[in-house]
């Protein structure tokens, strides 16, 4: 099995990403996220005073690890991604992240005003950067930390 297919196998089935950012003191964040992706970014809501929305506020570098935490140890698989991060405005990009995230759920579309003004949900996307699983064991050998790149 390659790879790449793992780490999209893992992406469909795994609806929760760890989500790591850093405030503006540079204290880490870590933050468990329901996500929805389109192959170039992730999607979620939060309130837009949650520490991980501040901090993104401040610090638009973010990290998102998406990985099955029922497995026993050393037989998961993990996907790790290093994003920009951002809250979205426009009614369209919102829309857009929305739909990604009602399908992901099976669930009716919200409306878009629901996460605008006077409203205090809002809508983030992170654009991924880079993204790779590492491999612990390859022909025989283990490794420590060996990234391998991966296309979304």
């Amino acid at each position: 099995m390659m790879l790449a297919d793992e780490a999209h196998r893992t992406l469909d089935r795994i609806t929760y990403a760890a989500l790591a950012t850093v405030s503006a003191d540079s204290r880490p964040w870590n933050t468990p996220l329901y996500v929805a992706f389109d192959r170039r970014a992730f999607y979620w809501s939060s309130h837009r005073d949650a520490q991980h929305s501040r901090n993104i506020a401040v610090n638009p570098s973010v990290m998102l690890v998406v990985f099955d935490s029922t497995l026993p140890d050393a037989s998961g698989h993990g996907v790790y991604v290093r994003a920009t991060a951002h809250e979205l405005i426009d009614a369209e990009s919102i829309e857009r992240a929305l739909l990604a995230l009602a399908a992901r759920r099976n669930e009716p579309v919200r409306p878009v005003a629901d996460f605008q003004a006077p409203h205090p949900r809002r809508v983030y996307e992170a654009v991924t950067e880079e993204v790779w699983t590492n491999v612990l064991e390859h022909e025989g050998v283990y490794y420590f930390d060996e990234r391998i790149p991966i296309e979304l």
